[in-house]
């Protein structure tokens, strides 16, 4: 079956709030970044702020989350890492988070501005990194953004709220002990979006900064003391300002601003005069759609930088600050898809400033490791395939390194990609297959020690074989016909001969296929399972010692399950309940006690189904642990090395791996996540593999959209993905 993938869009918001961390903590001549690594968290998550919240003295990250209306804390390890999310409720579109600590116990606490609930939540923290249950204070309409301040001088937190459908700020003076008094309103400019505190005048009272996204300017409110504000004056910025910030980038003691505007694609600094008001903007190229600006020492140098999420084309610029308020220009690095805020916090406890990004279009943070330099390190690649769908892992040169094999749906071919044993991989090689190719496995089917490779071609319901010639080459293809629409394909001996035989799943069947021994097979013999098998499997379901099938049905939404006779033929198939849309399907023993369990993806209900064996070929009913967006694959390692089976998905819809650690009794924890390329990539197949000879497994995944592989290589925690294009 030949099936169309695109990419779910989101509507663009364009809108998000600033987050401003001002430090200097490297040393160092450049700037680069560690390619970066993704942590689930909520519902289309929109704002990201730092913060210890556990006291540890680790830095932590808190998100808003706009569809599910909570903010998601992900604890840090220390080491770049973070642990599950915890989600606590908000009001109704919370579309930025801040924090302060608002009841003077030491103890940091987060508020949001809830655009959907015209308030603000405040959830007072209990220094465990766990907060109390969320208070609700009035502002007006739509609050878009929020920041903290003492802007009445009695040592309180107080807030101050961007509404954007009054064109207003709302000023909720703090009582001390979590509370906050009625708010009370200050005009700004058209739909302001994003608010910002500093003493822009000099006289030891601070200030406000508002970008209007309407009226391409930035209000600024100069504070009377007591809580009250001045008139706006105005200044102009870009096209659509989305997120203000505030730092000193000329270094003359006098703050000044810089302006995400999504319209202009640019950053806008306006430079104070330490009176309040501003010099003319001057614009620095960003990327597409920059929708927030966050300000750190991303090189070092004692200059401040900026760095820019871009929400259109999913990255983040970094632009390098010069010392006189001007920048250099911007350099790119990916995110995940619709980037909508970032924050910067040294987060691997090296001295270096790293960033934590939001991407919207796959719920996930983004959290890119500085390298010191204010760069990060960039992927590299070779001319990539078509459309690549599967991809499998074997020693196809005999140098005892780990290469390979990617089948290309859309260039009708297979590449294969020779390892050099540091977990980089050569150009890759291209060999005929046939129209459409969907699956590709490995075997030695000619028994000459070489191992050869099994293409299932979905266009002319054929299986190809390429023998290979064992320096990495392949013969052409030869042809076998199999029944309508082949999708999956999978190795075994069948019929006990000591000669591997082939099982491709079909549109309503499998076919088998017993091997001659010498690279060819004898005539498809066809199975009924349930409705469109994406995937089949081999086990041995009931302990007789015979090879077994199972396939992933992914109309019927269940798993097919065919004991095997020993001769090669099947018993008729047996169904069992899977989640929604099951795509893929594998084989392992989750809970120690001996007997083949499955673990099935689920494309539509975004999580893996596990079916404890009971070792007569049935199995229990369904267990379900959730994944991210569309997991297209399934794939069984030990990736922190305790003993136990853990899995991995491959999440078409977000752009990412799921990693999901087995507890040994055949449950799994909370799935972490972990990018697989610099853009849109569709993630669709996911290998194992020890890639660098480390003694550590790691991951080889198909990139459906970006035309690559990606290469994760385990370090227990994860190092981020590295690209590798399959052609």
């Amino acid at each position: 079956m030949t099936i169309s993938k695109k990419k779910s869009d989101l509507a663009w918001a364009g809108l998000a709030t600033s987050h401003l961390l001002l430090s200097s903590m490297a040393q160092a001549q450049s700037v680069s970044f560690i390619a970066r690594l993704a942590f689930s968290a909520g519902m289309t998550p929109h704002s990201v702020v730092v913060g210890d919240f556990n006291g540890d003295g680790v830095l932590d990250l808190a998100v808003a989350n706009i569809r599910s209306n909570n903010v998601s804390v992900l604890l840090g390890n220390g080491d770049g890492s973070f642990k599950p999310a915890r989600n606590f409720g908000v009001g109704s579109i919370p579309e930025s988070v801040a924090v302060g600590d608002f009841n003077g116990d030491g103890v940091l606490d987060l508020a949001t501005a809830n655009y959907g609930s015209d308030n603000v939540s405040v959830l007072l923290g209990n220094g465990d990194g766990s907060f109390q249950p969320a208070q609700n204070f009035g502002a007006d309409t739509s609050p878009r953004a929020l920041a903290v301040g003492d802007f009445n001088g009695d040592g309180v937190a107080d807030l101050a709220v961007a509404n954007e459908r009054y064109d207003n700020v709302s000023v909720l003076l703090g009582n001390g002990d979590g509370s906050f008094q009625a708010a009370r309103n200050f005009g700004a400019g058209d739909q302001p979006s994003s608010v910002a505190v500093g003493d822009f005048n000099g006289d030891g009272v601070l200030d406000l900064a508002v970008a209007n996204i309407r009226s391409n300017n930035v209000s600024v409110l100069l504070g009377n003391g007591d809580g009250s504000f001045q008139a706006a004056r105005t200044f102009g910025a870009g096209t659509f300002p989305d997120s203000v910030v505030v730092a000193d980038f000329n270094g003359d003691g006098v703050l000044d601003l810089a302006v995400a505007s999504s319209g202009s694609y640019n950053v806008s600094v306006l430079l104070g005069n330490g009176d309040g008001s501003f010099q003319a903007a001057r614009n620095f190229r960003a990327d597409g759609a920059p929708s927030s600006v966050a300000v750190g020492d991303f090189s070092g140098d004692g200059v401040l930088d900026l760095a820019v999420a871009n929400e259109r084309s999913q990255n983040v610029s970094v632009l390098l600050g010069i010392g006189d308020g001007s920048f250099q220009a911007a350099r790119n690095f990916g995110a995940g898809g619709q980037p909508s805020s970032v924050a910067v916090g040294d987060f691997s406890g090296d001295g270096v400033l790293d960033l934590a990004v939001v991407n919207g279009d796959n719920d996930t943070v983004s959290v890119l490791l500085g390298n010191g330099d204010g760069r990060f390190q960039a992927a590299q690649s070779f001319a990539a395939g078509g459309g690549p769908f599967s991809v499998a892992v074997g020693d196809f040169n005999g140098d005892g390194v780990l290469d390979l094999a990617v089948a290309n749906h859309g260039s009708n071919n297979v590449s294969v990609l020779l390892g050099n044993g540091d977990g980089t991989f050569q150009a890759a090689q291209d060999f005929g297959a046939g129209i459409f190719p969907e699956s590709v496995a490995v075997g030695d089917f000619n028994g000459d020690g070489v191992l050869d490779l099994a293409v299932a071609i979905a266009g002319s319901g054929v299986v190809s074989v390429l023998l290979g010639n064992g320096d990495g080459s392949f013969q052409a293809a030869r042809t076998f016909d199999v029944g309508a629409g082949p999708s999956s394909v999978a190795v075994g001996d069948f019929n006990g001969d000591g000669v591997l035989d082939l099982a491709l799943g079909n549109v309503n069947s499998v076919s088998m296929l017993l091997g001659n021994g010498d690279g060819s097979f004898q005539a498809a013999r066809n199975f009924g399972v349930g409705s469109f098998p994406e995937s089949v499997a081999v086990g041995d379901f009931n302990g007789d010692g015979v090879l077994d099938l199972a396939t992933a049905n992914w109309a019927s939404s269940n798993v097919s399950v065919l004991l095997g006779n020993g001769d090669g033929s099947f018993q008729p198939a047996r169904n069992f309940g899977a989640g929604s849309a099951p795509h893929a399907v594998a084989v392992g023993d989750f809970n120690g006690d001996g007997v083949a369990d499955l673990a099935v993806a689920n494309e539509r209900s975004d999580n893996v189904s596990v079916l404890l064996g009971n070792g007569d070929g049935s199995f229990q009913s369904a267990r379900n642990f959730g994944a991210s967006r569309a997991p297209e694959s399934v794939a069984i390692g030990d990736f922190n090395g305790d003993g136990v089976p853990d899995l991995a998905t491959a999440d078409f819809l977000s752009d990412n791996v799921s990693v999901l650690l087995g507890n040994g009794d055949g449950s799994f924890q909370a799935a972490r996540n972990f990018g697989t390329g610099d853009g849109p990539a569709g993630p669709i197949l996911v290998v194992v593999g020890d890639f660098n000879s480390d003694g550590l497994l790691d991951l080889g995944v198909a990139n459906f959209t970006s035309n690559d592989v990606s290469v994760l290589l385990n370090n227990t925690p994860w190092q981020s993905s590295r690209n590798f294009p399959t052609e």
